[in-house]
């Protein structure tokens, strides 16, 4: 969501960082309580939450990563009081260049032998799965944006969408077969499946992306009121698809993991 906003925001398809706040307060509470976690996980209980004695090991692999998290989120603040706009977009720039760091800094890509580059696949990878799930609350159309205003943030959205979001499946699919190991064997393990379902989820949101584009748009502007409910619909089920992209996520990282759970 950080990333999203900061995103839109950077490229003018919004023009302020609405929904900031809300985040970075999400974003600090989960860096801090998933440290907190993997400390009760290592201790074998969570009533061990808070030992000290198994933290410096949590802080061994974790640690850089949560500094990371923090430093784009100070940058994001920053950028959120400042008010020039130039400043603020650059703030935000940087920022969103850090959290989206942050996700290279721990998980399955820095445990992968013989490719120390790996890691930096996850950074374009995350930046723009994150500028794109934060397009079904910036482009909804609310009552409170004008159809002009409506028109020009999915105009917008799209013009940077239609070379971000292939980007973002040739990271994927790069990420995919270094880390299953096999593209062809990939339904074989349960990691692999559940990143094939978030291959396929991600395959028909963009299919509802390029409705978007190419009829919805068009539709905003020859008739915003059939435009509007047009859109409301495929973002509707973009977002429900998204939920399911980051419900396979969320079980391939903790669940299972690269070249586990044969079948």
């Amino acid at each position: 969501m950080t990333i999203g906003i900061l995103s839109h925001f950077t490229l003018s398809i919004q023009p302020r960082l609405s929904g900031l706040r809300l985040s970075l307060a999400a974003l600090i509470l989960g860096a801090t309580f998933k440290l907190f976690i993997a400390n009760a996980q290592l201790a074998g209980t969570l009533s061990q939450i808070f030992n000290q004695d198994t933290f410096g090991w949590v802080w061994q692999s974790s640690g850089t990563q949560f500094l990371v998290f923090m430093g784009g989120a100070t940058l994001a603040i920053c950028a959120g009081v400042l008010t020039s706009t130039a400043m603020k977009k650059g703030l935000a720039f940087l920022s969103l260049l850090t959290l989206s760091a942050g996700f290279a800094a721990s998980g399955h890509t820095q445990s992968a032998e013989n490719l120390p580059l790996l890691p930096l696949w996850i950074v374009p990878h995350t930046l723009i799965a994150g500028f794109w799930i934060w397009a079904p609350i910036n482009l909804w159309p609310r009552a409170s944006l004008s159809d002009t205003n409506l028109s020009i943030r999915t105009d917008r959205f799209s013009l940077f969408a239609v070379w971000a979001v292939p980007l973002l499946f040739v990271t994927g699919l790069y990420l995919l077969w270094r880390l299953n190991g096999n593209l062809w064997q990939t339904g074989s393990t349960l990691y692999g499946q559940l990143l094939l379902g978030k291959l396929a989820a991600a395959l028909f949101i963009l299919g509802v992306g390029a409705l978007n584009k190419f009829r919805i748009a068009g539709l905003l502007r020859q008739s915003p009121p059939l435009g509007r409910a047009a859109l409301r619909k495929s973002l509707s089920v973009e977002a429900t698809l998204f939920t399911v992209v980051l419900f396979c996520v969320l079980v391939a990282t903790t669940v299972t993991g690269p070249g586990g759970h044969h079948h």
